[in-house]
């Protein structure tokens, strides 16, 4: 079956909603510490990420995906669109400030893994990665991967995780729970996105097992065999979201900060 079967206006008219709502949410805490002028999306869809990064303040927008997406379709017309195929390679002639590919990379061929993850880190200093976590389910998905195989793939680069969201997301049911759960921001160790990260308080993944926790909300669908985006259950909250409560009272939460008036 042709991939452009898979990812019709029906797959689309349930996803863009619900990115551009978890976007809005993600990126305004990432941009607590990072104001990217450039950014780009691979595996873009129809751009949800993208128009969120615009309405930040970003001004370079560049989307990647494959030929059932186009510039037309894009949900916001600022956003340079180009076709291809992802388990190609890919290369842009000047790395972008920040480059993200979000549930994605568990629709490639897995022979394609660490050649996607090079492509990225060839393209930017600063990768906002999350791939579906193993046993998510959901359409095509053929390369579904624990957090840490992929943690490993950018840190054989020079590349080092932050943890920078979970802990301010992972109830928040306005934000996707594959969001919540599988995405990270992987750095340049040296890089000006890591000097600032680290200027900013903010520690990196020592243990890079941790990343391998599993939201409630995949849990109890695994319990249930009821696998799928769009399954309304009842959240189950295990000692390790207790936990990130309480990590999150102790501290000081940056989404409390308002941005300056030129990013809203």
């Amino acid at each position: 079956m042709k991939l452009s079967g898979l990812y019709t206006e029906g797959y689309y008219e349930q996803q863009v909603e619900e990115s551009l709502r978890s976007a809005r949410i993600v990126l305004r805490l990432l941009w607590n510490y990072l104001r990217p002028a450039s950014v780009l999306d691979v595996g873009c869809g129809r751009g949800a990420w993208l128009k969120a990064c615009k309405e930040l303040g970003s001004s370079v927008l560049l989307g990647f995906d494959g030929n059932w997406n186009s510039h037309t379709m894009m949900v916001e017309d600022a956003i340079q669109f180009m076709s291809m195929d992802l388990n190609q390679p890919f290369l842009l002639n000047d790395k972008a400030d920040l480059a993200m590919s979000l549930e994605v990379a568990e629709h490639l061929e897995p022979s394609s893994s660490s050649q996607f993850v090079e492509c990225l880190t060839q393209a930017s200093d600063a990768v906002l990665f999350g791939a579906a976590y193993t046993g998510q389910g959901g359409t095509n998905h053929q390369n579904e991967r624990p957090h840490t195989y992929w943690a490993r793939l950018f840190v054989a680069r020079g590349y080092v995780p932050f943890d920078l969201f979970r802990p301010f997301l992972w109830t928040n049911k306005e934000v996707a729970y594959f969001y919540r759960q599988n995405t990270f921001l992987y750095c340049k160790e040296g890089s000006s996105s890591y000097d600032s990260l680290k200027a900013a308080g903010c520690s990196e993944l020592v243990d890079v097992g941790f990343m391998d926790c599993i939201h409630p909300i995949l849990y109890a669908l695994k319990c249930r065999n009821e696998i799928g985006f769009k399954e309304h259950v009842r959240d189950i909250v295990p000692s390790l979201s207790r936990a990130v409560q309480r990590r999150i009272r102790r501290r000081h939460n940056p989404l409390d900060n308002p941005l300056p008036d030129e990013t809203r």
